[in-house]
C-alpha cells in the first residue's frame, strides 16, 4: 500500500485551488484587509463575468434578482455571502471570510437609471458601513448597450461633483469599468467605494 504523504495531499489540494478556483485559495491566505479585499474583487470579477455571458436569461431578474444571483455566485466560489442582510439597513450583499468573521465587504446593487440613483445607491452603501471596513462596493446592472460609456460617464459625474464627501477624483481598478472613490466616513474614517459595472442588455 502506498503512502502518500500529509504535505503532498495539501500540496495537491492548493494546486487545484490554484487551477479551478484562485480566488478561494487567495481568500484562505489572506492575512490583511488588503489581501481579503483584493481576493473578494477577483471573486466579484468572476462573478459579473459569469453574469455577462449569462445575460440574455438573467437580465431579466431584476434588481434584487440579480443581486441574490451575484450572492450565490460567490457563494460557489467558496466564500460565505447573504442578500439582504440587516446591518444598520438591508445590506444588499454581505460578502464574509469563510473561516474568519475579521473582515466583511458591504455591497449595494442597482439596476443602471444613471448618476443621482447611483449616488443614493452609495449613500445608502455609506450608512451601513460603521467605518471598519475599509472598503465596499457599489454594483450598476446595466441593462442597456454601451455599459462602459455610462460607467465612463458615471466616473466623469462623480469627478465633478464630489458628492457624499468624495475626498479626490476617481481611481481607475484593474477590473475593466471599474474605478474607486474615497469618502469621509460620519465615523471619521476613510471608506473607499468600489464602483462597478456588469452588462446585462435586454435582449
Amino acid at each position: 500500500m502506498t503512502t502518500v504523504s500529509a504535505d503532498s495531499s495539501l500540496e495537491r489540494l492548493f494546486g487545484l485551488f490554484e487551477s479551478h478556483n484562485p480566488n478561494l485559495l487567495a481568500l484562505l491566505r489572506a492575512e490583511t484587509d488588503q489581501e481579503f479585499i483584493a481576493a473578494t474583487e477577483g471573486a466579484l470579477e468572476r462573478a459579473i463575468k459569469t453574469i455577462e455571458n449569462g445575460s440574455k436569461e438573467y437580465s431579466k431578474l431584476g434588481e434584487r434578482g440579480l443581486s441574490l444571483l451575484l450572492a450565490d455566485f460567490l457563494n460557489h466560489s467558496g466564500y460565505r455571502a447573504t442578500a439582504e442582510t440587516n446591518n444598520n439597513g438591508h445590506v444588499d450583499v454581505i460578502v464574509e471570510h469563510s473561516f474568519s468573521g475579521r473582515w466583511r465587504y458591504l455591497g449595494e446593487c442597482k439596476l443602471h437609471k444613471g448618476y443621482q440613483y447611483h449616488v443614493d445607491g452609495c449613500k445608502q452603501l455609506l450608512c451601513y458601513c460603521t467605518g471598519r471596513e475599509p472598503r465596499a462596493f457599489c454594483m450598476d446592472f446595466i441593462d442597456t448597450i454601451e455599459a462602459f460609456k455610462k460607467m465612463e460617464k458615471l466616473r466623469a459625474d462623480m469627478d465633478r461633483k464630489l458628492p457624499l464627501k468624495q475626498m479626490a477624483v476617481g481611481v481607475s481598478h484593474t477590473i475593466l469599468g471599474g474605478f474607486v472613490t474615497r469618502h469621509d466616513h460620519a465615523s471619521g474614517a476613510v471608506v473607499e467605494i468600489l464602483h462597478l459595472g456588469c452588462s446585462v442588455p435586454q435582449p
